[in-house]
């Protein structure tokens, strides 16, 4: 191989290189700035909760907020095995934006107990919603949520 076609091929694999890293920038400065418990889920100090994140879009916060916590549901009532219709969970957001779930269909109150949020704009408008909740293990029992102060 002579001398040209060396440079050749190192310029082309450094440009290649350079595009590379170029377009996963802004991933690696979107990362960064967000707090810990959104990229590494903290873990509960006794066995009565976990934690769970949930990431919703919406116009506003209030829209967003809404699918966050629905999201917290769904995934808290799959975890648990409860079937609900899809028409039943919706009443229940809209009536429960609280701290307790009571999941209707199998008399269970399920708490909850939201610790952290994080909001960001979203490229479409609106916002971006990630929220940390604090889910008690298992239904109808006292969670121990402890303080959580990490938020940052």
């Amino acid at each position: 191989m002579n001398f040209a076609n060396k440079m050749g091929f190192n310029m082309n694999l450094k440009i290649t290189l350079f595009t590379i890293v170029a377009s996963l920038m802004p991933a690696f400065t979107w990362a960064l700035g967000m707090p810990e418990w959104i990229k590494h889920m903290p873990k509960a100090g006794n066995d009565t909760y976990y934690y769970r994140v949930t990431k919703a879009e919406g116009k506003d916060y209030e829209q967003a907020y809404t699918k966050a916590f629905s999201m917290a549901i769904l995934e808290s009532q799959w975890k648990l095995g409860v079937k609900v219709s899809k028409t039943e969970d919706v009443q229940t957001v809209e009536q429960t934006l609280q701290n307790e779930l009571n999941l209707k269909s199998s008399n269970m109150v399920l708490p909850m107990n939201k610790v952290c949020e994080y909001e960001q704009a979203s490229q479409y408008g609106g916002i971006i919603l990630y929220c940390l909740w604090q889910v008690a293990m298992y239904g109808n029992v006292k969670a121990e949520f402890e303080d959580y102060l990490d938020c940052e």
